[in-house]
């Protein structure tokens, strides 16, 4: 005898998936308090070390546990050094912003003294500080090196 095939409409299909992705579902959510129970394995055992855990107490454990240990006052504490932290940088780059005008007005002090001196030196000697250049007739200021 051959096999007969039946042809399913949309809605026969979704009836027969809907069990299935159900099961699923429950699996999905059973693993999950599963895996809480092994992660808070001393809260459970300290808060009810006999008796069997169900589902909604291992869930209202892990918000208990997750509400004491994540205090705000860390966060608050975060903030407050990253705005303290962020504050020193501004200052600081501030102080060199307006520290570079000051030591840009040092620098031209000093090059306007060295240029003065340079000019006394220039008076002092006379022509001394100027060597003739014979070929070409122009004179060139003597250095040192």
């Amino acid at each position: 005898m051959a096999p007969t095939v039946c042809k399913l409409t949309g809605k026969e299909k979704t009836k027969m998936r809907k069990p299935v992705v159900e099961k699923m579902r429950r699996d999905r959510i059973n693993r999950c308090i599963e895996q809480l129970k092994v992660l808070l394995k001393a809260e459970i055992k300290a808060s009810q070390p006999c008796s069997k855990v169900e589902k909604a107490d291992v869930l209202e454990m892990a918000v208990l546990y997750l509400k004491s240990n994540t205090c705000p006052s860390a966060h608050a504490q975060s903030y407050t050094h990253g705005f303290s932290r962020c504050t020193e940088e501004t200052t600081r780059f501030m102080e060199q912003q307006i520290a570079k005008p000051v030591l840009m007005e040092q620098c031209e002090t000093t090059q306007r003294a060295k240029a003065s001196a340079e000019s006394v030196c220039a008076h002092a000697h006379g022509d001394s500080c100027q060597i003739a250049s014979k070929s070409s007739g122009e004179h060139a200021l003597w250095r040192p090196w």
